[in-house]
């Protein structure tokens, strides 16, 4: 049985991988302001785009329910799925490539999703080391390589960066 019916048309392919990615990235965002207590970096720039009176709006909401939720869904979650998001684009763009520039990015996937909270465990970032980021870091990144792998046809075409 082939796999024909899992790869995209070159047409919907870019689309395809953009828009699921920017699905999961929203989507772990809005957990991640909507749900968590402010953090000044990150509501610094949703105020420099003006939108301090929506989410005011939506937090005063949003926090009250977040005491139903299970402590993973509001602070790993949103780590999966930026791991997830990552890791399904750049798989979905470099893994049928013949290009010496493949290796490089497919290296980046565990280097950032890992490096980030290794980062933290030094001391070197700002943070809080949890295992549990770890652990759905690590299932994001293999569910977005996985699919990548599974959806992407390889490319039989002369690549300019090899």
């Amino acid at each position: 049985m082939k796999r024909e019916f899992l790869y995209l048309s070159a047409k919907h392919f870019n689309r395809f991988f953009i828009y699921l990615s920017i699905l999961a990235l929203l989507l772990g965002g809005l957990i991640y302001i909507l749900f968590r207590a402010s953090e000044p970096v990150f509501f610094n720039w949703i105020r420099a785009v003006g939108l301090e009176g929506w989410l005011n709006n939506a937090r005063s909401k949003s926090l009250s329910s977040s005491l139903h939720l299970p402590a993973w869904i509001v602070y790993s979650l949103p780590n999966g799925l930026w791991a997830f998001a990552y890791a399904f684009l750049i798989t979905g763009i470099w893994w049928g490539s013949g290009s010496w520039l493949k290796y490089f990015w497919m290296a980046s996937i565990p280097l950032l999703v890992l490096g980030y909270e290794f980062l933290q465990y030094a001391g070197i970032i700002p943070g809080i080391f949890c295992m549990q980021d770890i652990a759905l870091g690590i299932t994001g990144m293999t569910i977005g390589i996985t699919a990548g792998i599974f959806t992407t046809k390889p490319k039989n075409h002369e690549n300019t960066f090899e």
